[in-house]
């Protein structure tokens, strides 16, 4: 993260800082009610190094076939200058035959140093504002551009695959790369709203950028763009000028919720105490949800947290829904068998009879 911040050291404890990406930013829109996971990452963590430091113990990784895949799609992609990519936008009649300037950002400031990374985020917001002058030379693909996307009042530096425009558009869109295989309709939603909100991360951080110009931030649009791998080959397919105002209207509501400052993450600490310390995290407020473990190395925390406290969660997202009257899974079993004190209100009546007519239904299909 850059630059340091010394409140967030304060509350890190020693753990050195990570940048979270887009692909941290994007997990906190997924569970926006989670407080433990938007608090760790406006520290400058994620999950996994929370896991590995706090816990010591090892995080789920993706697994070593995925991440080989997943590094050569993008090679092929992103390689020698990006022609590939290139090729996929004319195919697509995306780019015209002469709409062919190419920047790498990273063959530019290659390298991990502080130095190299703010010479990246130089260096595309440069681009940018050729793009934004009208300048005929600006690129029409900007390969792994890196910007600052401020939360909170500090800056968490996101690298995305690329950037692109046509000649005559105003602004560029951001695209990702994803290695999973097209198939068209069985092609698993989640992980593509999940593909097209990491692209939005990369819009957001371009309008502030245009904002932080005197310009108007809606000349970024919420148009992204996603490149994924043809069944059976490496072959790409482009689906570009994706619409992604949900995803976008998500990420928005998930970073302007509590705590919206470091004020207030401070105040989840107790005084002397840090998120080095593994009663500290535990003690943050979460939102266990079934697709934490897509996203969340501290599912299983959490899970665990959610099975102690009996709540509906554990059995599932439809039994969450349907038992939230009970509040818990104890308080429905009183409510099924009639122990305890009574009814509360009228929604737990109702609930009361739907329990024991299902009881009734499941004992006549069990015994005939």
């Amino acid at each position: 993260m850059t630059p340091e911040n010394p409140r967030l050291a304060r509350l890190r404890g020693g753990i050195a800082p990570v940048e979270v990406g887009a692909r941290g930013i994007e997990s906190v829109a997924r569970n926006a009610g989670c407080t433990r996971l938007r608090a760790i990452v406006i520290a400058g963590l994620t999950p996994g190094e929370v896991i590995k430091h706090v816990f010591q113990a090892e995080p789920d990784i993706m697994s070593p076939f995925a991440m080989t895949l997943s590094q050569a799609f993008q090679r092929r992609l992103l390689g020698n200058g990006g022609s590939s990519l290139l090729t996929a936008y004319r195919d697509k009649g995306m780019l015209g035959q002469t709409e062919v300037k190419i920047t790498s950002v990273a063959d530019q400031a290659p390298g991990d140093s502080v130095v190299a990374r703010r010479r990246r985020e130089a260096e595309t917001q440069r681009l940018i504002d050729l793009k934004h002058a009208g300048n005929p030379n600006a690129p029409n693909l900007i390969l792994n551009p890196r910007l600052p996307l401020e939360l909170v009042g500090v800056d968490h530096p996101i690298e995305l695959d690329y950037m692109v425009a046509a000649d005559a558009d105003p602004s560029y869109r951001f695209g990702t790369i994803k290695s999973y295989a097209d198939r068209g309709g069985k092609t698993d939603q989640a992980d593509i709203r999940a593909a097209c909100r990491e692209a939005a991360v990369g819009t957001l951080a371009l309008r502030q950028h245009i904002t932080a110009r005197g310009g108007d931030p809606a000349v970024a649009t919420d148009r992204v763009d996603m490149v994924l791998r043809a069944p059976g080959s490496f072959n790409p397919r482009l689906f570009a000028a994706m619409r992604a105002e949900s995803e976008l209207a998500s990420l928005v509501r998930a970073l302007s919720a509590a705590p919206a400052d470091l004020d207030e993450v401070e105040r989840l600490v107790p005084a002397g105490r840090t998120f080095a310390n593994a009663q500290v995290v535990e003690q943050l407020p979460n939102n266990y949800r079934s697709a934490c473990k897509e996203h969340c190395a501290l599912w299983e925390r959490c899970r665990a947290q959610a099975l102690a406290g009996g709540q509906p969660i554990i059995l599932g997202d439809l039994a969450a829904e349907q038992l939230a009257a009970a509040g818990s899974i104890a308080r429905a079993i009183d409510l099924l068998d009639g122990r305890g004190r009574p009814p509360n209100n009228r929604a737990e009546a109702a609930l009361s009879v739907e329990l024991r007519a299902a009881s009734a239904l499941l004992d006549r299909i069990a015994n005939g």
